[in-house]
């Protein structure tokens, strides 16, 4: 079966590309940089208003070759604050490929410190939300894959300015809808503003009729006139303003206190969180227990860099898709040549029986997944890619590798915005004015505007977090301590189990998955367990661990996966349990009841937890979902994967199963 093509077919016989999709051109024939820089930049004021803003928004309805995005990040470098960021978002429901863009933006070479930028993080083509960062987080893009009033329904953000973009309104209605035009309003706020090239009635109507002042200017070259204008809002507007999401998931509102912030928890969940609030200019406090950062479940010498993924994808695995896409870009983008961190060397993801090698070649041919993410291979090519026999065919991530934790976890935390406190145990948090207090065994007190639990299962200790269900998962892996005569592992495999190649000659291999169990000795049945599971997937390379270990013996970790009920992680503000429990309680009645109470959340205090094994593609992330949360910017997922996350879900579950 073929897979579909969601690329766009372009026709390159002029001077600009055309789509042969909508027989329109991307950008002006004359002089597509100036006819960007007339009809979005200079007609929204964009100059002026980047030299006053600490943030600023903008939001896009057609990508195409990101000319617009790029002389807007040319802009904002000459005019604004360095402390400044700019957030651009942007839609493609037909993105061209690389190739193309390449070959698109060398037309523009005065652009080429910012085109190659762009080239070097071009997403997949996987549909949803795509966050890239340049210049250390000062720029952001998230571009979305997909239809833009379904995309931009989906999207949680406020909006400074609007370059309404795309194919003309004759040729592409779909991009002109009153559905998008309602969206472009509940994402504006008084005084965005908006430019498009189009003078059509039918935009000028729309625009006007959700809120927009729209008037008429001068057009570019020897087109007559465009549109721009500023939103006003109207009773209307306001009303189709509301979110998709229930009225539980609503979030806090922009914290406007100190950029002060605790977070209690220094594995990857907390570096994670801790690095991304420090980019933006926040001073935070990394405090864990333990004499070093990233001991427990964080403390692997190795971990495996891969999102699994079902046939079809539903919101848990677009959420690991997702955060795996991140978690890839942000590694390769930040500590390329750091093999002592990262390698990229891909994985194999086994089949483990026959059933699974036939759900995995359905998934290959489903069309969902690009073959640049995942793609089906025989076990001949496995064998190869492996670099030793391998039992079976199995699915190929040529973008996954292995991570070390722990020195990831310590990259992070040496940002100069973070001070790492070890031996440091907070017992209790209590709130005091707009302050978080964190009370500590020696008697210390530290105190933030903002608290983040990153503890894992200790999480529970907070009477604040008490409430929620999570549970520790035993794990044992197998080290190696000596070279080894082994064969030579170029890729990481996984099953049933997992191995990666040899870091500086020593194996990484397991892990055991031991449910209601707390002890922590290393257990030679844990490495029968891990040997046997290797020797599944590559007999050779199974035996020569086999003999190393009854010759040497290998040594051992115990470490203890902290997962939730529905195996998502928990990232987000924290409810007040009671509250909850008061304002929806006509739940347990009828779990169709609309209630429009807002969420009752504890000021300033957020978790980011329950990671399971998983915390290498859902770490990274995480720290950007709570900072833009924090910062009132664009949210890096669909707003439907974001409440999946919510802290306050398992209040809400429970309500209606009446366990509460």
């Amino acid at each position: 079966m073929k897979k579909p093509n969601i690329f766009a077919d372009l026709d390159w016989s002029s001077e600009a590309p055309l789509s042969t999709k909508f027989d329109d051109i991307y950008f002006s024939i004359d002089n597509g940089l100036a006819e960007t820089s007339h009809v979005f930049l200079d007609s929204n004021q964009l100059s002026d208003r980047f030299k006053t803003k600490a943030s600023f928004t903008i939001a896009e309805t057609g990508f195409g070759t990101g000319l617009n995005f790029l002389a807007a990040w040319q802009l904002f470098n000459e005019q604004a604050q360095d402390t400044a960021r700019l957030h651009f978002i942007s839609v493609e429901k037909h993105p061209i490929t690389p190739d193309d863009l390449t070959r698109a933006l060398a037309l523009w070479p005065e652009l080429n410190a910012f085109s190659e930028q762009l080239l070097a993080q071009y997403p997949n083509s996987v549909p949803g939300f795509h966050r890239l960062s340049f210049d250390h987080g000062r720029i952001s893009l998230t571009l979305m894959l997909g239809d833009a009033t379904e995309c931009y329904r989906q999207l949680d953000a406020e909006v400074d300015a609007w370059f309404l973009d795309g194919f003309s309104p004759a040729k592409n209605p779909d991009m002109w809808s009153p559905a998008l035009f309602q969206q472009v309003a509940r994402l504006s706020k008084p005084g965005t503003t908006f430019a498009t090239f189009t003078s059509a009635g039918i935009v000028k109507r729309g625009l006007r009729g959700v809120g927009f002042q729209v008037r008429r200017t001068d057009g570019f070259g020897p087109k007559w006139d465009m549109l721009s204008g500023t939103f006003v809002g109207t009773d209307e507007a306001e009303q189709s303003s509301s979110t998709p999401s229930p009225a539980w998931f609503r979030l806090p509102h922009k914290h406007t206190g100190d950029k002060t912030a605790m977070v209690i928890g220094a594995g990857i969940a907390g570096c994670s969180t801790a690095y991304s609030l420090a980019i933006r200019g926040w001073n935070v406090t990394l405090v864990d227990k333990h004499s070093e950062i990233a001991t427990e479940g964080s403390g692997n010498r190795q971990g495996a860099l891969y999102a699994k993924l079902p046939v079809e994808p539903i919101p848990a695995s677009r959420f690991h898709l997702s955060g795996f896409l991140y978690s890839s870009n942000f590694l390769n983008q930040n500590l390329a040549g750091r093999t002592d961190i990262w390698s990229p060397c891909g994985l194999l993801q086994l089949a483990a029986n026959d059933k699974e090698q036939a759900k995995q070649k359905k998934l290959a041919e489903s069309g969902n997944y690009p073959d640049p993410v995942v793609q089906f291979v025989e076990q001949s090519e496995a064998s190869a890619l492996a670099g030793t026999p391998v039992n079976n065919s199995g699915l190929f991530f040529p973008d996954a590798g292995w991570v070390t934790p722990p020195l990831l976890c310590k990259w992070l935390a040496e940002h100069p915005g973070i001070t790492v406190l070890t031996e440091t145990q907070i017992l209790r948090l209590e709130r005091e004015g707009n302050d978080w207090n964190g009370y500590t065994q020696n008697g210390q007190t530290l105190t933030a505007a903002v608290a983040v639990i990153a503890s894992a299962a200790d999480s529970r200790l907070f009477e604040q977090l008490k409430h929620l269900p999570v549970q520790n998962i035993r794990g044992q892996v197998s080290l190696t301590t000596a070279e080894i005569n082994a064969p030579h592992l170029k890729t990481v495999l996984c099953s049933e189990g997992y191995i990666s190649p040899a870091k500086h000659g020593h194996f990484c291999f397991g892990a055991t998955f031991d449910l209601k169990d707390d002890a922590t000795d290393i257990r030679e049945s844990g490495h029968r367990h891990n040997l046997d599971k290797v020797s599944d997937m590559a007999p050779e390379l199974g035996k020569s661990l086999s003999r190393y270990h009854t010759k040497k013996g290998l040594k051992g970790r115990v470490a203890f996966r902290c997962a939730s009920p529905d195996k998502l992680p928990i990232i987000g503000p924290v409810p007040v349990y009671e509250s909850f429990l008061n304002d929806y309680a006509r739940l347990r009645h009828d779990a169709r009841t609309v209630i429009d109470t807002q969420p009752q959340y504890h000021p300033g205090l957020f978790a980011n937890l329950a990671h399971g094994s998983k915390g290498l593609i859902s770490g990274p992330i995480s720290g950007e979902i709570i900072a833009s949360m924090l910062e009132n910017e664009p949210l890096p997922l669909e707003k439907e994967l974001v409440d999946k996350l919510s802290p306050g879900r398992f209040i809400i579950k429970n309500l209606i199963r009446r366990a509460i």
